[in-house]
């Protein structure tokens, strides 16, 4: 891109026609907050004094920081992050303070959290208070998911968020994990909750109202038609752009894609806010072969920038929400979005051909985000399913002879033998309780026999 031009210009010039990735309308402008940083430095390089490029959005008038913090994977006191099973365990709060106040300084003012995230809000909110409230965007969802809600419920649920976060308002309220119409009506419009929460907008006690999806394309349209909303949430990655796969052996079902997602609510005039870009981690720790092919192309980068520049090269995005676990992970992810180098057309295509790679190795598109759990068996779900993915295309293979597969599947078997054996595969009953709390749709107990077959098999 010609220097001369400014940020908002070459946002403006990302076609990606060949992509579908057209922008319908001035949704944003997009600046460098550091104009003298000129590329995205090594975390343990970028100084103190630098922030993240910013994206200022006219529909809402707010100004926000490409990159958010996802708050569902904090650090717990046993060490480590908080996906999946281990998000219930107890929250370290003096590191999670670590993480706001680097972040805050960082120029990050998006802070994402729910009432299902355990412990979330309250840490979340103990951290966060101890800054200025003009210094951060408090995200936060109706997590109203089980049985038939009322509306009293759902007051008590919207009241207790402001007392955990410590705040008089929201900055964004989310309908959390909507599906299809259906689901809504069931949730927010037959009890009166919707009506409710419009009337706590209206008094200020919301500043932007949207929901996070998890349907099919086909349900989409009829969900953003209810209401003007001001911004939705989509799973959107590279390895979902073109197919959200509900991975080997789930059945079929109507068609998910990023890219059908992205491009309809843009389409609309629509915010987009982005979870998922590293597909629950899976795609920060892919195969080695896969990676290889990601640092010929970018050796500077690492599989996890790779993916977080993908998804912050779309003019459409508002936030990429990224769910960081440690110090160091933050930083890299600071340093990746000050002075941001999108990615160019030539770029783009090159990571759908990575998406092709990567979906050859049969991984089961589990996002740990521990909405199946617990298990009535005590199976740990996504446990289960990172010790599959980390082996799968060595698993899945018909080839015997070659000892890089051989090697690869002891250490898968040597994996999963380490977990209590109450935790395992093998203990899964079939009972299909944790069906219809997965967002992706993934045909659990199918997955679980499989790899019961496979532990055996080797």
């Amino acid at each position: 891109m010609d220097d001369k031009m400014t940020r908002r210009e070459a946002l403006k010039g990302l076609f990606f026609a060949g992509m579908g990735l057209a922008v319908g309308g001035p949704l944003l402008h997009s600046v460098n907050a550091n104009a003298a940083v000129p590329a995205a430095l090594p975390w343990d390089e970028a100084p103190d004094g630098t922030k993240i490029d910013t994206r200022t959005w006219d529909k809402m008038g707010e100004t926000l920081g490409m990159l958010g913090l996802g708050c569902m994977r904090l650090p717990t006191k046993s060490g480590g992050g908080t996906g999946g099973f281990g998000r219930r365990q107890p929250l370290d709060q003096d590191a999670v303070n670590e993480m706001v106040d680097y972040a805050i300084k960082h120029g990050i003012n998006y802070f994402d959290t729910a009432p299902a995230y355990g412990e979330s809000e309250v840490v979340t909110g103990k951290a966060l208070s101890r800054h200025p409230r003009s210094a951060y965007k408090i995200a936060t969802k109706i997590s109203n998911m089980s049985g038939r809600p009322t509306l009293e419920a759902g007051k008590e649920m919207f009241e207790t968020s402001l007392k955990n976060l410590q705040v008089e308002y929201v900055d964004f309220l989310l309908l959390h994990n909507l599906q299809n119409v259906a689901g809504y009506n069931t949730r927010f419009k037959d009890n009166g909750l919707f009506n409710w929460l419009l009337e706590q907008k209206a008094k200020g006690r919301i500043k932007h109202l949207g929901f996070s999806f998890h349907g099919t394309n086909d349900d989409l349209p009829g969900l953003v038609d209810l209401y003007d909303w001001d911004f939705v949430q989509i799973q959107l990655n590279y390895a979902d752009w073109k197919d959200m796969s509900r991975g080997w052996g789930s059945g079929g079902g109507s068609a998910t894609s990023s890219e059908f997602l992205y491009n309809y609510l843009v389409g609309k005039g629509i915010p987009v806010l982005v979870m998922e870009p590293v597909k629950g981690g899976a795609l920060a720790n892919v195969s080695e072969g896969v990676a290889a092919v990601m640092r010929e192309r970018h050796p500077e980068l690492t599989p996890a920038a790779n993916a977080l520049t993908y998804v912050g090269s779309l003019p459409g995005v508002m936030v990429t929400l990224s769910g960081m676990s440690n110090m160091a992970q933050l930083k890299e992810n600071v340093s990746l979005f000050t002075g941001f180098k999108p990615f160019d057309e030539k770029e783009m295509a090159f990571m759908l051909t990575v998406a092709d790679l990567y979906k050859s190795k049969g991984q089961i598109p589990c996002t740990a985000c521990a909405y199946c759990m617990p298990c009535p068996a005590g199976v740990d779900i996504p446990g289960n399913f990172k010790i599959f993915n980390s082996a799968s295309d060595a698993l899945l293979s018909t080839e015997t002879a070659r000892k890089d597969i051989a090697d690869k599947r002891k250490a898968f078997l040597k994996l999963y033998n380490e977990q209590p054996k109450a935790v395992r595969a093998d203990a899964c009953v079939s009972c299909n309780a944790c069906l219809p709390k997965c967002p992706q749709h993934i045909s659990i107990p199918q997955h679980m026999q499989r790899i019961k077959e496979l532990v055996a098999k080797i």
